[in-house]
């Protein structure tokens, strides 16, 4: 659980967010989803709220080893 949280703590999360992006964007367009560039948009940034919310808590766990 320790290495997983390390693991979470070192992620980028303006790569991440532009990985997420891209990659809902390919998903939305190839789902002929209406409005698919909004909707990739919210989605990434859902996803990268809930990412920094994980490094938030593996900031805590971790700083008191």
């Amino acid at each position: 659980m320790y290495k997983l949280l390390l693991a979470i703590k070192r992620i980028n999360l303006l790569i991440a967010f532009t990985v997420l992006f891209v990659l809902h964007l390919a998903m939305y367009y190839l789902l002929h989803t209406e409005d698919w560039i909004t909707v990739a948009l919210s989605a990434a940034f859902v996803d990268t709220a809930v990412l920094s919310a994980l490094q938030l808590y593996a900031n805590f766990k971790t700083r008191a080893k």
